[in-house]
């Protein structure tokens, strides 16, 4: 028992009310995690690697150079527009607090990954949901949601969590009309995407804007996490200032610049099997009663049940970890805000 008196100190105000990000429990021994969409299990090969990197993994300060300038070679950038950092969120959430204030709006294509508009909150900023639900990037939307107070506009793409991409067209033209925003692509999951959005060249084009930011990650394809922001130098400075210095673990950055260098041809392989088995599994659960598939980019498939609850529920019980969206029909819910989808 603790004997300790309730506490008396107030949170600040923009965190009063916020709750910590979790995962819902089933209340089931789970056997198998979907629910994260992690990537593969790196080779044994590597475990050698760190043990053999371990004591100065261990004692040192991180040292991100050597991934940086490794990403920087690989997108045609100076290392001075790469910030290695812990997995994407880390990066998105860097890239809030650089730019978003309150009085400033971020311009928010809903459903999406669920810590943007969080990050947005906790830095007071206002969010201007726009509805994507199905079907191509709604880019007219949100050009007309762009105004003076626009400090952000984040695009998902492949989108989390319905797996629909946004075309380099329509980066581009959100990125042109909004020269005062930083536009942030989060890209994910774009190593699973069947189009232009998987090619580094997408990545090199939109690259050339000035305000767009590039975030990306490891832990997806690559099984490692390790995040990454990509874009203009001023900006990347921003995101230093904006977080420590040694966010990322001397041992994450140990595997992860060895497994870029090594590991390509294993990815490759990982995604297409990845991509075989989205097609297949979504072919199968389309075949049942009042199932919706949508098709997806990601690496992982996203379908409306009748009883979405129940299916969720029921694959527990049989060990199987699924995300699970309980919003009623017709309705997106996302950090208090609410939207009838296109």
């Amino acid at each position: 028992m603790s004997n300790f008196q309730p506490i008396s100190v107030t949170p600040a105000p923009l965190l009063a009310g916020k709750a910590a990000y979790s995962v819902p429990k089933t209340g089931h021994v789970i056997d198998l995690h979907l629910d994260a969409n992690e990537g593969l299990v790196p080779p044994p090969e590597l475990a050698g690697f760190l043990r053999d990197a371990m004591p100065d993994a261990v004692r040192r300060y991180p040292n991100a150079a050597p991934l940086q300038e490794a990403l920087a070679a690989r997108f045609g950038v100076e290392a001075s527009r790469v910030l290695v950092t812990a997995g994407a969120d880390d990066a998105i959430d860097r890239a809030c607090r650089a730019v978003l204030a309150p009085g400033r709006e971020l311009v928010l294509p809903l459903p999406t990954f669920e810590m943007i508009p969080k990050y947005a909150a906790l830095v007071g900023a206002t969010v201007r949901p726009i509805a994507w639900m199905r079907g191509t990037f709604p880019r007219e939307a949100v050009l007309a949601s762009i105004t003076p107070a626009t400090a952000m506009v984040a695009i998902v793409t492949p989108n989390n969590p319905t797996g629909v991409p946004a075309t380099l067209d329509e980066v581009l033209g959100v990125a042109r009309a909004a020269r005062h925003a930083l536009v942030l692509v989060d890209m994910a999951y774009c190593e699973f995407a069947d189009g232009e959005v998987a090619n580094d060249s997408f990545a090199r084009r939109i690259l050339e804007e000035p305000n767009v930011l590039m975030t990306r990650t490891f832990s997806k394809a690559w099984g490692l996490r390790v995040g990454y922001a990509v874009g203009h130098a001023e900006a990347i400075q921003w995101l230093r200032a904006a977080a420590g210095p040694y966010t990322c673990a001397s041992s994450s950055l140990a595997i992860a610049t060895r497994w870029f260098a090594e590991g390509r041809t294993v990815v490759d392989a990982f995604v297409e099997r990845v991509k075989h088995e989205r097609g297949a599994l979504g072919a199968l659960l389309a075949r049942a009663a009042g199932v919706e598939v949508w098709p997806s980019q990601g690496n992982f498939v996203f379908a409306q049940f009748p009883d979405a609850r129940r299916v969720q529920d029921e694959l527990a019980r049989r060990g199987i970890a699924v995300r699970g969206y309980p919003t009623p029909p017709g309705r997106v819910l996302m950090d208090g805000v609410s939207l009838d989808p296109c």
